[in-house]
């Protein structure tokens, strides 16, 4: 090998050598770096996040469905002057009673046919709270033409049964006899507080459908018979679950006369009914709970003016009633000022004393089976829970 060639070898092996060297100094001064870097004090980007850019939902309320017409009163919404326990179903009551459905109709239907058409709000109130899928059995009945129906069938059975006729504009109303309609939906309930629609009941509800629709050149459709009864016996267990009633008991040391009993209770907002209760209500008319004699008898106007009572028992029915914790609490702080007014003693269906603790159970025990039905799509005090529970 010349010198040359050992030459270029040895100046080769040098700039490798730097090369290395190079890479080396680099590398070194690189984990200087990175361990300097580390050994500060940095704040965590994903850890400590200032408070204030949290993300909070607790503030956040539940957006409800609106009409895209601001200008359109909707008996759907809520009212804003509501008391508590009044909520969309009370709203849809209190419209129903101030627009009442027509009677079966007495006139002529021409006379009928001047009404005016059902507006969408109305329309949407009749839906709401007439048939309901999850809760009613319905039977289509559709005509190949528009049919005036002289009389409406009837149905032997016990539960509820209501029919929405479709006009021939398109609009559908509650059913009346001397009507035209296009189209006919019949709907059974299929679970009350009685419990669920048997197969037998069904069966016939199905064949009186049938025969009434056949009387008028046309046929019935169905839901499934075995699925919607299923589903019935399901939501039955469901309701039964949650079908509560809570009682405050009073016991008096001494008797009271009931003309005092009556002044206090109408002094805290309560009026006798019919039952022989003191009901407290709802602005629209639905009992939030109601003040009973705890050994049965009935409150009437000789017993309050001339008897005396020692027991008393505050009534709350849980599926019933809207804002049910806040009513609840209502119901419990009206139970002590009579306790206090009567010299009595709160206690419970055993007899025992009811503390703070216990009614603190109640109230938890309340907010589990609220949430039951939340989680359901029952609503306490709707429309929905309203049926059922009646």
């Amino acid at each position: 090998m010349s010198d040359f060639q050992l030459g270029i070898l040895a100046l080769g092996a040098v700039v490798i050598g730097a090369v290395f060297g190079y890479n080396w100094f680099q590398e070194r001064r690189f984990r200087q770096q990175t361990k300097t870097a580390f050994e500060r004090e940095h704040p965590d980007v994903l850890l400590d996040v200032p408070a204030s850019q949290m993300r909070d939902s607790r503030g956040v309320a539940r957006l409800e469905p609106a009409l895209d017409d601001d200008s359109m009163t909707n008996p759907l919404d809520p009212v804003q002057n509501e008391e508590a326990g009044s909520t969309q179903a009370d709203t849809l009551i209190r419209y129903a009673q101030a627009n009442p459905a027509p009677a079966e109709a007495q006139g002529s239907s021409e006379a009928l046919d001047d009404e005016p058409a059902l507006s969408s709000i109305e329309q949407q109130l009749l839906i709401a709270t007439l048939l309901d899928p999850m809760l009613d059995f319905i039977a289509e009945i559709r005509f190949e033409q528009p049919a005036e129906l002289t009389t409406l069938p009837g149905f032997a059975t016990e539960k509820r049964v209501e029919m929405l006729g479709n006009t021939p504009d398109g609009g559908w109303e509650r059913a009346r006899a001397r009507r035209t309609y296009a189209q006919l939906n019949i709907g059974v309930q299929m679970v009350d507080r009685r419990g669920p629609l048997g197969e037998t009941e069904l069966n016939t509800f199905c064949s009186q459908v049938q025969e009434f629709a056949e009387q008028h050149g046309s046929n019935a459709s169905f839901p499934l018979r075995q699925t919607r009864l299923t589903a019935a016996r399901e939501l039955d267990q469901f309701c039964a679950g949650v079908d509560v009633m809570i009682g405050l008991n009073l016991l008096a040391a001494a008797p009271f006369d009931g003309a005092r009993l009556r002044a206090l209770a109408e002094e805290a907002g309560m009026q006798l009914e019919a039952d022989g209760n003191f009901h407290y209500l709802s602005d629209s008319g639905n009992v939030l709970y109601m003040l009973s004699n705890a050994e049965g008898t009935p409150f009437n106007a000789d017993s309050l003016n001339d008897g005396e009572f020692k027991t008393l028992t505050l009534l709350f029915d849980v599926p019933r009633v809207a804002g049910g914790i806040s009513v609840f609490d209502r119901a419990v702080l009206l139970a002590r000022q009579l306790a206090d007014e009567l010299d009595a003693d709160l206690i419970d269906d055993n007899q025992r004393q009811l503390t703070e603790s216990g009614i603190n159970t109640i109230r938890h025990q309340l907010q589990q089976l609220y949430s039951r039905m939340d989680d359901r799509g029952i609503a306490p005090g709707s429309v929905a829970a309203l049926r059922l529970f009646a």
